[in-house]
C-alpha cells in the first residue's frame, strides 16, 4: 500500500470497456496548454464529462471557455473500470439513511437516484450516443437469513415513508416466484425495480464529443500536481506541461481528490476493487440470456453486481471474500495496474453455471479481468458543492462505488452553482450530498467497518 499522495498510476489493467482500442482516449484539443481559462475541470471521467455537458447545455449568455485536464486517458479511472450498471439503490442503505437524515432525507436519496434513469436515457437519445444503453429491471437476490431479514425490514420502512416516489417501481418476490423469475435457485427472496446498463466509456465519449463541438479544450495525460490560490482569488493549476490560471475549478477527481485537495484526506478514500468480463467458449450449443441485471446479496457488505450484455456475455464484479481480509491490498491503494493475488479469475470462470439455473452445462471463460480505484466516502455519500473558504473551487467526488445513478444530476447542480451563482442548497440536490463546512468537520471514517473488514478479521 502506498503512503504517498493518491495520484493515478500509469499502465492500469486492461478493462473490457476499453477493448476496442479507441484513439479518442488520447485526445488533446491543442498542442499546448492555454495559459488561462474560465472554468477548469480536473478529470475526464463521468463526473468531469457530465460537468462539462451541463455547463455547455445550460450556458445562455456568452461562449464558455472550459479546459479539462486528465491525468491519464479519457475515462481511464473508476467510470471506465466499473460494471456498467445504471442501478438505483432504494433499500440496502435505507434504514441507515432514515436514522441519520429522517424520512424526508432518506427519500431524497432514492428519488434522486430514480431520476437518473430517465435523465441518462434522455441525454443518450438527444445526443444519439451509441453506448449500448438498455433500460430493464434490476433483480436483487438475497441468499442468507441476514440478507433476507435486512431486505424485509428496509422495504417495510420504505413503505411507510410518505416522501418516497419509488415504491410503485419495486416488486417483492418470495419463494418459487423469486427462484423462477431470478433464475437463481438459491434465493428465497428477490426484489426487482427499473434499472439500466450501458458501455460507460462510450457514454462519456458521447458527452465529451458534444462538449468538444461547443469549444471544450480536452487535454489527456496532463496530471494536475498542485492548485495554488492567487491574490485575486483565481487559481493557478500546476502541471508538468505548464501552468494554467483559472477563474473557477471543478474537481471531478473521485478517489484521487486528496492528492490536490488535502482537506479531503480521510474523507474520500481510495479503495481498490475488481471486475470481469465473462464470455462463452466456442463449443456451447446455446447462449442463455438473463433479462435482468443483478445484485447478489449475501450480506450488506458482501455482494456481486452483474449485467448481461446483448451478445450474451456478462460483466460481473465484487469478489470481496478473496481480498477483503488483506487491508493493504485494497484500502487506500491506488494501484490499478495490478490484479489481486487470489484466484478471482478461476472463481468467475464457473460463476454463472454455479449460480444461475439457465446457465447449467454452459462453458465460459474470463477474457478480461481488471481492477479499478473507487472513491469511497467516509459517510457513504458523495461530496458536491463549493469547498468551504475556497470560493469558486467546486468538488464532485466520493461516489462510493455507486456513481452511475448519482453523478449526472449532481453535475447539473454544480453547473447551476457556477452559471447562476446560487448556493448548493438551491440546486435540488439531496441535502446529504451537499458539501458544507459542518459536514466536512463531523464526518468520521467508518469504511473498514461498513465494508465488512472486521468481520473477516474475526474469522481468521
Amino acid at each position: 500500500m502506498s503512503t504517498s499522495k493518491p495520484f493515478p498510476v500509469s499502465n492500469p489493467t486492461a478493462s473490457f470497456w476499453h477493448s476496442e482500442n479507441d484513439e479518442f482516449i488520447h485526445t488533446r484539443t491543442t498542442d499546448e496548454l492555454p495559459t488561462e481559462t474560465d472554468v477548469l475541470i480536473v478529470g475526464a471521467g463521468y463526473a468531469g464529462a457530465a460537468s462539462a455537458y451541463w455547463l455547455y447545455k445550460q450556458c445562455q449568455t456568452h461562449p464558455l471557455d472550459v479546459l479539462m485536464l486528465e491525468a491519464r486517458t479519457v475515462c481511464s479511472g473508476a467510470t471506465g473500470r466499473n460494471g456498467g450498471h445504471l442501478k438505483p439503490d432504494y433499500y440496502r442503505e435505507y434504514l441507515k439513511f432514515e436514522r441519520l437524515y429522517g424520512q424526508k432525507g432518506a427519500a431524497e436519496i432514492g428519488n434522486f437516484e430514480h431520476k437518473h434513469i430517465s435523465a441518462v436515457k434522455n441525454v443518450v437519445e438527444d445526443l444519439q450516443i451509441d453506448c449500448d444503453l438498455v433500460i430493464t429491471r434490476a433483480c436483487n437476490v438475497h441468499l442468507t437469513e441476514g440478507a433476507v431479514d435486512g431486505c424485509i425490514k428496509a422495504v417495510e420502512a420504505l413503505r411507510k415513508n410518505p416522501y418516497s416516489n419509488v415504491l410503485d417501481d419495486i416488486q417483492v418476490l418470495e419463494g418459487d416466484n423469486a427462484r423462477v423469475v431470478s433464475q437463481f435457485p438459491k434465493s428465497p427472496l428477490a426484489l426487482t425495480f427499473t434499472a439500466g446498463h450501458l458501455w460507460p466509456y462510450k457514454f462519456v465519449k458521447g458527452l465529451l464529443k458534444f462538449c468538444l463541438d461547443k469549444g471544450l479544450n480536452l487535454q489527456t495525460n496532463t496530471c494536475v500536481e498542485n492548485i495554488e490560490t492567487l491574490e485575486d482569488g483565481s487559481y493557478l493549476i500546476k502541471t508538468k506541461r505548464g501552468n494554467v490560471k483559472a477563474n473557477k475549478v471543478i474537481l471531478a477527481t473521485n478517489a484521487y481528490t486528496s492528492a490536490i485537495a488535502p482537506e479531503f484526506d480521510d474523507k474520500i478514500v481510495p479503495v481498490k476493487g475488481t471486475c470481469s468480463h465473462i464470455k462463452f467458449t466456442a463449443d456451447n450449443e446455446y447462449t442463455p440470456y438473463l433479462n435482468n441485471t443483478y445484485g447478489i446479496c449475501r450480506d450488506f457488505s458482501e455482494h456481486e453486481y452483474l449485467i448481461n450484455r446483448a451478445d450474451g456475455s456478462i460483466i460481473v464484479g465484487g469478489a470481496k471474500p478473496f481480498y477483503l481480509k488483506d487491508k493493504d491490498s485494497w484500502y487506500k491503494n491506488v494501484d490499478d495496474a495490478s490484479l489481486f493475488n487470489a484466484d478471482i479469475r478461476g472463481w468467475y470462470e464457473t460463476f454463472m453455471q454455479e449460480n444461475f439455473s439457465s446457465w447449467k452445462g454452459t462453458k465460459t471463460e474470463v477474457d478480461y479481468l481488471w481492477t479499478g480505484i473507487l472513491g469511497y466516502s467516509v459517510d457513504a455519500l458523495p461530496w458536491v458543492g463549493e469547498i468551504p473558504h475556497q470560493k469558486n473551487k467546486y468538488i464532485l467526488a466520493g461516489f462510493h462505488g455507486h456513481g452511475m445513478p448519482r453523478v449526472f444530476l449532481s453535475a447539473k447542480a454544480i453547473s447551476e452553482m457556477i452559471l447562476g451563482g446560487v448556493g448548493v442548497e438551491s440546486t435540488g440536490l439531496p441535502q446529504s450530498f451537499m458539501l458544507t463546512e459542518d459536514r466536512l468537520k463531523k464526518a468520521r471514517n467508518n469504511i473498514l467497518q461498513e465494508t465488512g473488514y472486521y468481520k473477516y478479521q474475526t474469522k481468521l
